[in-house]
């Protein structure tokens, strides 16, 4: 399954974390989800995130500068079990540094993004 992401933004709201996973994918508690591949990092326009996910699932995706500000946050999106492919447009975000948080089921995978 692929899904592309846009540059349709939404308003932001609170997200109730309960656990965080890094780029790793390793987490202590039952992981539902986990980054297996971003590619390519560094990034031009477009990223391509590879997931995989143990139930289905609706993820939300979020892109943070630096700082910690959150630049853009995209419309959930339904996710199937198994592995899956989310194409996500940063044509739209200057040159730097970035991190990429995917949120779901109370679970939190994160990727550093270098925006050249």
């Amino acid at each position: 399954m692929i899904v592309a992401i846009n540059s349709y933004s939404q308003k932001t709201s609170p997200v109730n974390q309960k656990s965080e996973t890094f780029s790793s994918g390793i987490n202590t508690d039952s992981q539902q989800f986990s980054i297996t591949k971003v590619y390519p990092n560094p990034v031009t326009d477009f990223v391509t995130v590879d997931l995989h996910s143990e139930v289905s699932a609706t993820v939300q995706l979020n892109l943070f500068n630096i700082l910690g500000t959150e630049v853009k946050k995209w419309e959930p999106i339904y996710t199937s079990q198994g592995d899956q492919k989310i194409k996500i447009d940063l044509s739209f975000v200057k040159t730097g540094v970035y991190i990429l948080k995917i949120f779901s089921s109370g679970q939190t995978c994160t990727q550093v993004l270098k925006k050249i």
